[in-house]
């Protein structure tokens, strides 16, 4: 296990590297590749060199270039509820999510999943919040994952388990949500700790097999884990290939939409493809299309966390943390 302080590193290192990639993929969010290529230097065979500018945008065009968005704000409200209760309470996790609907005007923005804002409406009306998490298939449960993980780099397994399902528990109580949250989950922390590649993607395998027995009923749906499995594969036979056969086959047979294992079986095969290298991993997401800001906010944060360190440029950093400062020094200063 890496010490505390190349720890600590490569925590900041994967908060800068999702907030980023949730920045770079705002503008891109739900295009097609073929509506992307025109804004990339070198079109269908380029990538992104830095940040575009939302006016490109199907449904962030007013937002400021460099916005992050649901992505990196659920993740810090939570945080903050996390380091208040010293844990993953459910208490906390329900309140992270109101007030992040209510301080951000959430609902106003399109920024709430469908998963998410039905389970909370239903809460609201009285039903418990076990029951009201049994329809959350979508990616708001593996996309708020990072937050549980990285307040405590140095638990264990079982906690980790523990803390996943609570978590997910109010909105994405599924076998999808809770194996792609778990597969994520222990990759995450295995990386943050010094993992090797192949014990991160160990760790992953266990991690979605562990929290989809904990779901109430296992679903009739794609399997995260299996297409962790075959994502390790498609990128070692496709490494000396052109980059956009890759991304072409993830967005038209995989999909890169909302559902949990779209999401979490196309980051692990861009991190099987990128390793170490956060910042290429957030450049080659952002031209694919589909759930560009939270695939490359995962991949990019994995990327980084296995490397303990993050090569985005300056620049582009800096510019993130400038537009987005005031969320950043409430909810998580570390990442600054």
């Amino acid at each position: 296990m890496r010490r505390e302080k190349t720890i600590n590193r490569a925590v900041k290192a994967a908060w800068q590297a999702f907030a980023v990639g949730d920045a770079m993929g705002m503008p891109t969010e739900f295009m097609r590749p073929e509506d992307i290529w025109p804004h990339i230097p070198g079109g269908i065979h380029g990538r992104a060199v830095g940040l575009l500018p939302s006016e490109i945008s199907y449904t962030h065009g007013d937002m400021p270039m460099g916005t992050v968005t649901d992505d990196t704000e659920q993740n810090f409200y939570l945080l903050a509820e996390i380091r208040k209760h010293g844990g993953v309470t459910l208490e906390g996790t329900l309140q992270a999510l109101k007030d992040w609907i209510r301080e951000t005007d959430a609902v106003a923005k399109h920024y709430i999943g469908p998963s998410s804002i039905k389970a909370l409406q239903a809460i609201d009306a009285g039903t418990p919040a076990a029951e009201a998490g049994m329809g959350g298939t979508t990616c708001g449960g593996i996309m708020r994952t990072p937050a549980v993980v990285l307040w405590k780099p140095y638990q264990t397994e079982e906690e980790l388990e523990e803390n996943i399902v609570t978590a997910l528990l109010p909105t994405h109580n599924t076998s999808e949500a809770l194996e792609a949250a778990g597969a994520y989950g222990f990759a995450l922390l295995k990386a943050v700790q010094g993992g090797s590649f192949g014990e991160i993607i160990e760790a992953a395998l266990r991690g979605g097999e562990k929290l989809m027995k904990r779901a109430p009923y296992l679903s009739c749906a794609p399997s995260s884990v299996t297409r962790i499995k075959l994502g390790v594969k498609l990128a070692a036979d496709m490494y000396t290939r052109p980059t956009e056969e890759l991304k072409q086959y993830l967005f038209k047979v995989w999909g890169t939409g909302l559902p949990s294992a779209d999401v979490c079986g196309t980051v692990f095969t861009l991190f099987a493809f990128c390793k170490k290298h956060a910042w290429w991993s957030i450049q080659e997401t952002v031209t694919m299309g589909g759930d560009t800001d939270t695939i490359a906010a995962l991949a990019g944060a994995l990327c980084a966390a296995h490397a303990g360190y993050t090569e985005i440029p300056a620049a582009v950093t800096e510019k993130v943390i400038e537009v987005n400062r005031a969320l950043f020094e409430s909810k998580n200063p570390e990442a600054i």
